[in-house]
């Protein structure tokens, strides 16, 4: 059995905490914009059959699309846009993080 030696962990300020936590509800509100403009342009232009197509009805199915990808999104989102981006922008900061530090 090989034993190895882990390097201690540095702990998070809670500076970086917040910004942390800042930067994840931005991606994921990032992604609930995405989904909302996917599921707006998935749904069909001509008018529907059953509640026509007034001005009304546009809001509510706006705003339950809008409902619909802060669902997803805050779910853990099966298409992953704002985990990846939170990833990039988090090896980012901290890489900013660490050149100011030297």
């Amino acid at each position: 059995m090989k034993i190895v030696a882990t390097p201690p962990t540095q702990k998070a300020s809670p500076e970086e905490t917040i910004e942390k936590r800042k930067l994840k509800k931005a991606c994921q509100d990032f992604e609930a914009i995405f989904v909302t403009q996917m599921l707006k342009e998935m749904r069909p232009k001509d008018g529907d059959p059953v509640f026509g197509t007034s001005h009304q009805k546009e809001i509510y199915q706006q705003m339950l699309d809008e409902e619909r990808a802060k669902d997803l999104t805050q779910k853990g989102s099966p298409l992953g846009i704002g985990e990846h981006l939170y990833n990039q922008l988090l090896s980012r900061l901290d890489a900013s993080k660490n050149d100011t530090d030297s």
